[in-house]
């Protein structure tokens, strides 16, 4: 009985082991596929903390009293060099926060890190350049990034539940729809900022929002291995 006993906790044991292994591997190789989306949430929480620890230093109450307290001219100068990586408040940067830890952490999994990088700092700043190409004293924040994340994702996502109905298989993947919905439901804000823009952080996440789409479409038929000359030959 106790050689039986003995045997099933060694088994039980090495089981565990096995098991515990296997989720250790699964986290590292995920967190390996979704490291610059965690860089870039380290990088825009420091330099928040650094905006609130300026902000106190200099006798202000927030970091958005600090901003609001520079000239128009300064204002404008700081939306066109640091305005993607910038945030006014606890909950301007925690909503974006949340939309590059989600649409951030599936694109760079499904492309990589270098994607994710050349797409944050083209749509931030494009997105910043916009209003204030239009007079505006512009915006701060990721929130263009964030929309144009969404964007890219929607994008994304659709093609691999397309990808998913052709070849006829359902595994894994059957994730996407869940991003697509994750996707619709940003769009929506989209569609509600077309009605009425109003103000330059408008301008921004409309502009974030289209550039995503661009980019996506782009970066989708790329991941597809579909060449422009291919997809228009097979519409012929």
């Amino acid at each position: 009985m106790t050689g039986n006993s003995d045997g099933s906790s060694s088994w039980l044991t090495s089981k565990l082991l096995s098991i515990s292994s296997q989720i250790l591997g699964s986290a590292s190789c995920f967190r390996s596929r979704v490291i610059g989306t965690i860089s870039l949430t380290f990088l825009l929480v420091v330099i928040f903390q650094v905006e609130v620890l300026v902000a106190h230093f200099l006798g202000y109450p927030s970091s958005q009293a600090l901003l609001d307290s520079f000239s128009r001219e300064i204002k404008m100068l700081i939306a066109a060099t640091i305005g993607p990586f910038i945030h006014q408040g606890p909950q301007h940067i925690t909503d974006n926060l949340g939309v590059l830890i989600v649409a951030g952490s599936y694109l760079e999994h499904q492309y990589d890190r270098r994607s994710l990088y050349i797409f944050y700092v083209a749509t931030g700043y494009i997105a910043a350049w916009v209003p204030l190409a239009m007079g505006s004293v512009g915006s701060v924040g990721a929130s263009g990034v964030t929309f144009g994340l969404t964007t890219w994702l929607l994008v994304h996502s659709i093609s691999r539940v397309f990808e998913m109905a052709y070849k006829g298989t359902i595994d894994l993947r059957i994730v996407h729809f869940a991003v697509v919905i994750v996707g619709l439901w940003k769009a929506l804000e989209v569609i509600s900022i077309l009605s009425s823009i109003d103000g330059a952080d408008d301008v921004t996440h409309l502009c974030g929002a289209l550039i995503g789409l661009f980019l996506g479409l782009t970066f989708a038929l790329d991941y597809h291995d579909i060449s422009l000359p291919t997809r228009l030959s097979i519409l012929e």
